[in-house]
């Protein structure tokens, strides 16, 4: 179904799938390195996005590096 950027809802569960706002195809604006702000996923068949194991590895690796990766964005807080 494409993919799309998410942005996660205020102190949500990063892990879980409502936990995210569809932003469409540009990466949203999200200073700082501390929490997970945005993942670049593919969208199922509800708008939602797939978090499988290689998105869940580089949520993992952003929040262990403090640094966005190429699907994953931080923020500072939340």
């Amino acid at each position: 179904m494409g993919y799309a950027w998410f942005l996660r809802i205020y102190g949500a569960d990063p892990c879980l799938p409502n936990s995210y706002t569809n932003v469409g195809g540009v990466p949203p604006g999200c200073p700082g390195t501390g929490k997970i702000c945005a993942i670049y996923a593919e969208v199922d068949e509800f708008g939602r996005p797939i978090i499988d194991y290689g998105l869940k590895s580089e949520m993992i690796t952003a929040l262990n590096t403090r640094s966005d990766q190429p699907r994953v964005l931080l923020r500072s807080n939340n």
